[in-house]
């Protein structure tokens, strides 16, 4: 029994040991995030002249992205730069280190997001918010890491990707691609578009919103939870809890929706 026990104990020294570091380490966590307590903002603008069928992208780390449309060819983006540091020269700092990079090459205005880093090391928090306007019948690009991502009233080809946060579309018109990992997917057609529809969530529940009398051919699975289609004429070639395949007023242009863990609803707007 002596024996046993010695030789038992050194397995509850490592337990002991391991569960302490365990402790030492959150509490550290807690301790950064508390001294994080000043914050440095400023706003970078500029405005670009679209030509007619040109395209916008933005692409950004931590942040949302937020989009309306402009008057004319008229591109208008604000970005609102936030560094959190645990002084307030740090976070001065910081927020200069906050590149927002611009450029044209024909028809395309790209806008891109550099966060700080200092040698490698992160030493606070930082983010960018864009508050974008663009031409109504533009193409756009947009994407980023961590932040929700709102679009309302454009007609022009949409193509919107985040990892952690939710895509927002109202009223829009044009083909769509939106695609998240953890986050839910909400959109709201004026139209089915030739280009169609794709749409793509991980985690998170997926809505779109037709109108009744819109034609496209529709494809949607989910891994874990169910699909509901309400309010439309559809004829149904295939349909289950997890999977539906169906022509919308006769068929028309392809709706495809993919989902892992949330439910997906198509509904009439």
């Amino acid at each position: 029994m002596l024996m046993q026990s010695r030789r038992t104990r050194p397995a509850s020294f490592a337990l002991a040991a391991a569960a302490l570091l365990a402790l030492v380490s959150t509490a550290g966590c807690d301790i950064v995030t508390a001294d994080l307590k000043h914050t440095a903002t400023a706003d970078w603008k500029k405005s670009f002249t679209l030509e007619s069928g040109g395209r916008v992208e933005i692409e950004n780390v931590n942040g949302r992205i937020h989009v309306t449309p402009s008057d004319g060819g008229e591109v208008e983006v604000v970005a609102r730069k936030t560094a959190k540091a645990v002084s307030e020269e740090a976070a001065k700092e910081a927020l200069d280190r906050i590149e927002i990079r611009d450029s044209v090459s024909g028809a395309t205005i790209h806008v891109e997001t550099k966060t700080p880093r200092s040698n490698g090391i992160f030493n606070g928090s930082s983010e960018v918010a864009y508050t974008v306007r663009v031409p109504a019948g533009a193409d756009v690009k947009f994407v980023t890491v961590n932040g929700g991502i709102e679009i309302s009233r454009l007609n022009g080809k949409i193509d919107a990707e985040t990892t952690n946060g939710a895509i927002v579309a109202r009223d829009v018109g044009g083909p769509v691609e939106a695609t998240t990992t953890n986050g839910g997917v909400d959109v709201e057609l004026t139209a089915v578009a030739k280009g169609g529809v794709k749409l793509g969530c991980t985690n998170g529940g997926i809505r779109l919103r037709l109108p009744a009398d819109a034609a496209a051919n529709i494809s949607a699975s989910v891994a874990n939870g169910g699909i509901q289609a309400d309010g439309l004429q559809l004829e149904k070639t295939e349909s289950s809890r997890r999977s539906l395949e169906a022509r919308m007023n006769g068929g028309g242009p392809p709706i495809r929706i993919e989902g892992t863990n949330g439910g997906i609803r198509i509904s009439s707007r």
